[in-house]
């Protein structure tokens, strides 16, 4: 009944995909699918994936892996979802391909998980160019744990581990400089685990994936915890497969219903704006309003906590130091006056995906009145989803009309 299920809306609902396949004894081992809202919304909020086997969701003990990312209104978005049989490598790589399929082989910027040995192979079979990256909400989850109780509770020390480890703004000698200092400081130079994860820092620790485009998306401790919640409101632990389904539908519309909601409001209102800035002026028409809040506070810094350093030039570009009174720290913007091409040090445009109070600060003082066109990124405006989006083979992908939604709802009505 399930696959029965996804192959009458493959043949109802233009781009819809999905693929299964079945053990020696004919039992459904994986399966895995995503319609075309799901696709569509992976070619605009693609860069970084986390993927995270849950938990059990049914009577037949099949995991379900949801593909999640960030939309433009910095809420988790669901790009495909799977169900496995078991954990390994090959259930891994079958997911992991059919993902890609899916996503005409278009692969993310950074793609995370959690430490499961069997991804540790999976992931680099099937994704060549992608940066594979540990989820850090499950890492600091163990820290209690592997410190013992008497540092954990009667100490500061996860507190200020958490502080260093999440801090992006961190270089990587500055990140070591920090760590060093804490495991010093508390005598943790013997324990194993805190060694072990220092030695793969590279694939879990913001600081070494700065230059990653927007590598940070997916840093914040809440977007995994608030995933596996969202969906454990709708799971039934002994439903069949149909039951899950009609369960995930459930969670799949409460989920759009809600992009659609903070789309009406972007579009039907303007932030109230903190500053004078021209530049704070424009981003509250252009950006989302979880966006423009983000991208406002960088406005109201810039005004309070930065002021000019030392400068320097080369044939085509000034070389600006802006001093941060709030970070206590120099940043260096380079500045081409002819294009307004601009990069910071902080690298949270790189990051984030939108610009910082240090080249807020150079630009507004040069009259700048708009964000250049070059840092204004689709992706967190409000006309993101209306622009026309092609897929890899040209042909236009249109958005989920009403009687595409109809067709599915008469299809799940059984």
């Amino acid at each position: 009944m399930f696959i029965n299920q996804l192959q009458q809306l493959s043949e109802t609902m233009e781009g819809f995909y999905y693929a299964f396949d079945v053990d020696a004894d004919q039992c459904l081992c994986r399966v895995f699918w995503a319609d075309a809202e799901a696709r569509r919304n992976y070619s605009l909020y693609g860069e970084a994936v986390t993927f995270d086997p849950t938990y059990s969701t049914n009577r037949y003990n099949m995991i379900f892996s949801p593909f999640t990312g960030v939309d433009h209104h910095k809420k988790s978005v669901t790009f495909g979802a799977s169900l496995m049989s078991r954990e390994n490598d090959l259930n891994f790589n079958w997911i992991f391909e059919k993902f890609l399929d899916a996503m005409g082989g278009k692969e993310p910027q950074c793609f995370f998980t959690d430490q499961c040995p069997a991804m540790k192979i999976a992931v680099p079979a099937v994704f060549k160019t992608a940066a594979h990256r540990l989820c850090m909400w499950h890492i600091m989850q163990k820290v209690p744990e592997k410190v013992g109780p008497t540092v954990a509770k009667e100490t500061d020390f996860v507190s200020r581990l958490n502080s260093v480890v999440w801090d992006c703004d961190l270089e990587p000698s500055d990140f070591e400089e920090r760590w060093f200092g804490l495991i010093s400081e508390f005598q943790m130079e013997d324990n194993g685990w805190l060694s072990y994860m220092f030695s793969i820092r590279q694939r879990w620790i913001p600081a070494y994936y700065r230059d990653i485009p927007l590598g940070c998306l997916l840093r914040t401790t809440q977007r995994s915890e608030s995933e596996n919640s969202f969906f454990k409101r709708f799971e039934s632990p002994r439903g069949t497969l149909v039951e899950f389904w009609l369960r995930f539908q459930s969670a799949m519309d409460q989920q759009r219903y809600r992009q659609k909601s903070l789309d009406r409001d972007s579009d039907h209102s303007l932030p109230q704006t903190k500053t004078l800035l021209r530049l704070e002026i424009h981003a509250s028409t252009v950006y989302t309003h979880s966006l423009f809040y983000d991208f406002q506070q960088q406005c109201v810094d810039s005004l309070h906590s930065c002021s000019a350093g030392d400068s320097s030039r080369d044939a085509t570009t000034r070389f600006l130091d802006v001093e941060n009174s709030m970070f206590r720290k120099t940043y260096t913007v380079a500045l081409n006056p002819t294009t307004w091409d601009a990069s910071c040090s902080c690298k949270l445009f790189e990051r984030k995906g939108y610009i910082c109070k240090h080249i807020i600060w150079i630009l507004s003082g040069k009259g700048v009145k708009k964000i250049p066109d070059k840092y204004l990124l689709s992706r967190w405006t409000k006309n993101t989803k209306k622009m026309p989006l092609y897929d890899v083979n040209g042909q236009l992908m249109d958005d989920f009309t009403a009687s595409d939604v109809s067709k599915m709802h008469i299809s799940t009505a059984w």
